[in-house]
């Protein structure tokens, strides 16, 4: 019986790990500029905007991409300002980005999946102040 309970707890917190909220990973990641480590959170086909480019990517484009926006605009911040969940049950993000060349508005939907919590979709649009 103690074997079977402590057997239960150990599948129970693996599950829990495996639906971890990524959203504090991603915002570190965020305000840092790494892309590399965002890629690790991305779905293999994700829906990326990023300023007036907006398409499907596979993640490792989108790594590329990220990896030149940061380049062009480095970070200083990210703040997550508003989450939710959608009736489709995926978790969103909505945060202010800032960078040494402006203010942008970022919003991430993830998905729960076998392998945990993945972005799906990715938008780094421009700050309007709402």
């Amino acid at each position: 019986m103690k074997t079977l309970l402590t057997l239960g707890f150990a599948l129970l917190a693996t599950v829990m790990v495996g639906q971890e909220d990524i959203s504090a990973k991603v915002a570190g990641a965020l305000s840092k500029g790494n892309a590399a480590l965002i890629g690790s959170y991305l779905v293999p086909s994700v829906d990326l905007t990023i300023l007036d480019d907006e398409d499907m990517y596979p993640k490792d484009q989108v790594v590329r991409k990220l990896e030149l926006f940061f380049a062009k605009n480095p970070p200083i911040s990210f703040d997550i300002k508003h989450k939710g969940t959608s009736k489709l049950d995926d978790h969103y993000r909505i945060g202010d980005l800032v960078t040494k060349t402006g203010k942008y508005r970022v919003t991430f939907f993830m998905k729960k999946g076998q392998d945990g919590m993945k972005i799906k979709q990715l938008r780094i649009e421009d700050y309007n102040g709402e």
